[in-house]
């Protein structure tokens, strides 16, 4: 057996053996999915409901105006009649109620004399629930009745209602349904950039800082094996836990996915197992860039508490960029390639967008990721030749 295997098979069999940093390693790409379907499909299920459900409000001052009330009795709503004494603001804030239609009293007279008349839809609309789809379609109910009624009285005066409305506007939304779906599950590719972080982290803490603390770095690096060698030994056996996480992510979001009801929404948004294939491919350099990364910054540190310090930071960082495109809405495009992590999250958007990869692209993205992660390996092996690193 060669010293590289050697190494490597030392240093995976150890982070085997302790169970809780197996399960930290994991843990991330076993319930991040679960949760993120799980957070998904009740948030569609409390939003969208379900379409024959009537719409469900309370009104306040009902008698006020007759013929908008016999109006949304007609439409598919389930209508509760409240005592006009109640507070409408005190009964959505106490639960009481959900939606609150309130009238005023000199609505008739308006109405009769042709004037414009203000109702107030009171909800609370800081809650996860199907409350804003019940206002939303009260308040289209009552756009619609209002309509009607404005087009009526110019009819009657012989008035072409047409004269009002001199512009129309068509909607043409030429958005694939995948690009709508996609809003849902923005944040997956932050979740793959962090799952693959968080894999290899619980390793490159016990391989660098535990190693000093337990005081077996220094003999280790009196035995006749060359730095370079003990170095790509350690990187590969974080980067092969941090690709287990992957693949482990991978596999669950292949079978998961489909279980979120984007049918519900009008979308067909289906993930391939090829297109699971691309994404694990195009993220192997990342994951050789966070072997590296970790292990440099590891190298910095003489205590597992310190250790876990600087490298949970060092999971935050490589986040940043792909929250700041988003907020930016930045497309995908050659300037942002050479920025790991950023590159990849781009790509992965695509590849779930589309379905397809630009592979000039992609290849950039490659090659300058596995680069960085080859100079941070040569910085790595620079750090641990000094004599310092044992201190």
């Amino acid at each position: 057996m060669s010293q590289f295997s050697a190494i490597v098979k030392k240093e995976c069999k150890d982070n085997l053996r302790d169970r809780r940093a197996l399960f930290s390693s994991l843990s991330p790409a076993i319930f991040a999915p679960i949760f993120l379907v799980g957070l998904i499909t009740f948030m569609l299920e409390q939003i969208q409901g379900d379409s024959e459900d009537p719409t469900e409000f309370s009104v306040i001052g009902s008698s006020y105006a007759p013929g908008l009330i016999d109006f949304l009795a007609s439409q598919n709503t389930a209508i509760k009649e409240i005592d006009s004494t109640s507070s409408a603001k005190e009964l959505v804030k106490s639960d009481k109620e959900r939606v609150i239609l309130v009238i005023k009293e000199n609505y008739s007279d308006r109405f009769k004399s042709g004037q414009q008349n203000t109702v107030k839809i009171i909800y609370e609309g800081g809650t996860i629930s199907d409350t804003l789809k019940h206002v939303s379609l009260l308040r289209g109910l009552i756009n619609q009745y209002s309509s009607r009624t404005g087009l009526l009285r110019l009819q009657l005066r012989g008035i072409d209602p047409s004269i009002i409305s001199p512009i129309r506007v068509a909607d043409l939304d030429v958005a694939s349904p995948a690009a709508k779906a996609l809003s849902i599950i923005m944040y997956l590719p932050y979740l793959i950039i962090v799952t693959i972080f968080i894999g290899g982290l619980p390793l490159a803490i016990d391989t660098t800082a535990g190693e000093k603390e337990r005081g077996t770095l220094e003999p280790l690096l009196a035995q006749p094996i060359k730095r370079s060698t003990l170095l790509y030994g350690k990187m590969t056996a974080i980067s092969l836990f941090s690709g287990l996480s992957l693949l482990l992510l991978m596999i669950l979001l292949y079978f998961l996915l489909p279980l979120i009801p984007f049918d519900e929404l009008g979308l067909d948004l289906e993930i391939q197992a090829f297109q699971f294939s691309l994404m694990f491919i195009i993220c192997l350099p990342i994951i050789l860039f966070s072997s590296a990364l970790l292990a440099v910054v590891g190298s910095f540190t003489k205590t597992f508490k310190e250790a876990q310090t600087y490298l949970s930071f060092m999971i935050v960082l490589p986040t940043l960029p792909i929250i700041i495109a988003q907020l930016l809405n930045a497309e995908t495009s050659l300037l942002i390639m050479p920025i790991p992590s950023l590159a990849q999250s781009t790509l992965i958007t695509d590849i779930i967008e589309q379905g397809t990869l630009d592979w000039v692209q992609t290849a950039v993205s490659i090659l300058t990721t596995t680069l960085y992660a080859w100079l941070l390996a040569r910085l790595a092996i620079f750090l641990y030749s000094r004599e310092q690193i044992v201190n």
